[in-house]
């Protein structure tokens, strides 16, 4: 499975050029172009920038407007070779509302603690592009210095969601589970109020030996 796999499987998650893919190869990394989509991509639509986020020569075709953010990560973070971008309906719909900060940092379940960590990186909404690169590397870098880890889930207001890992099912995977929770979170509130894990439990599931394994085994 590879990166046109990752565009096809999230597509449900962008509707006509919305969204953004991307991996890295060897010194470089390939991207999404600007104006096509996710569920019909190729590798024709694909263009080959340098780390800085520059178009190598030759490219026909030019990159996502959200290019910028993509560099920045594969740059930065050696471990990281797959970065998906997407807004699902359900989760910009509490991205969109005052409920934001109670998903970005409260659990509901397992596997949503697994799959997205015990909280996620919230980036205040600014617009797409450059500045949005900026505020992702501000708010990335102010939580891997609060929660020692890069964020399994970077949640965007009003916007969307970006996933970024070292396997491709990784990054997929972060992707369904975020858009799970937020159906659930929205069911929950909509039965009367939502039963959220205590912090207790949710260090307890995220040390679980067993939980450890499970994501180990995600390549």
């Amino acid at each position: 499975m590879d990166v046109i796999d990752l565009a096809k499987s999230v597509s449900d998650f962008a509707i006509v050029g919305e969204g953004n893919v991307s991996v890295r190869k060897g010194n470089n990394f390939l991207i999404k172009a600007s104006g096509t989509e996710l569920d019909t991509l190729t590798y024709e639509d694909l263009v080959e920038c340098n780390l800085q986020g520059n178009p190598l020569e030759g490219q026909s075709k030019k990159p996502s407007m959200e290019v910028s953010f993509h560099a920045w990560i594969l740059k930065n973070f050696d471990e990281i070779n797959y970065v998906c971008h997407t807004h699902p309906v359900n989760t910009n719909k509490i991205l969109c509302s005052e409920q934001v900060t109670n998903f970005v940092s409260k659990r509901l379940f397992p596997d949503q603690i697994v799959r997205n960590g015990t909280k996620s990186c919230f980036v205040p909404y600014v617009t797409p592009g450059l500045k949005l690169k900026n505020s992702v590397k501000e708010c990335v870098e102010k939580f891997i210095n609060q929660e020692k880890y890069f964020p399994k889930l970077i949640l965007l207001q009003n916007h969307g969601i970006i996933t970024a890992a070292p396997s491709m099912k990784d990054c997929l995977y972060s992707t369904l589970m975020c858009e799970k929770s937020a159906k659930i979170f929205i069911g929950a509130k909509l039965l009367g109020g939502i039963n959220f894990l205590t912090e207790e439990q949710i260090v307890e599931i995220d040390n679980d030996p067993s939980e450890k394994y499970r994501r180990s085994l995600i390549r």
